[in-house]
């Protein structure tokens, strides 16, 4: 009979231990749960914060690259009137420079022919 006791004993520690483990395990199987849906909930809000700076990004990107293509159009309408006034005042000064030569050009064959800067006949030419 002692060979019974010790033998029911032996499970009954066992069988006690058996159970405190699983009571553990399914007091902790629970948090384990909330702790995974908890986890899997914070993996979907980085995900759609993602997705939100993924568009603002964009968003701001292509804001920025229809300003700089703005500002590229009115530098280049500006350049376009400021080459067109260096144009204008290079054909000025050109002229100005062919009248000058001309003049001087007029005046020297003038003298040639014994005609002076006013027109008039030059007498040291007639001698």
């Amino acid at each position: 009979m002692t060979e019974d006791r010790e033998d029911r004993g032996d499970r009954g520690v066992g069988d006690a231990l058996r159970d405190a483990i699983e009571r553990t395990l399914a007091a902790t199987a629970g948090s384990a749960a909330s702790t995974r849906e908890r986890a899997g909930e914070l993996v979907d809000e980085l995900a759609r914060r993602g997705r939100e700076a993924s568009g603002e990004l964009t968003r701001r990107g292509q804001a920025a690259g229809a300003e700089l293509a703005r500002r590229g159009q009115d530098a280049g309408a500006e350049l376009g009137k400021r080459l067109e006034v260096l144009e204008r005042r290079l054909a000025e000064l050109e002229e100005d420079l062919r009248r000058e030569a001309g003049d001087s050009g007029t005046a020297a064959g003038d003298r040639g022919k014994g005609i002076d800067e006013g027109g008039e006949p030059n007498s040291e030419a007639e001698g």
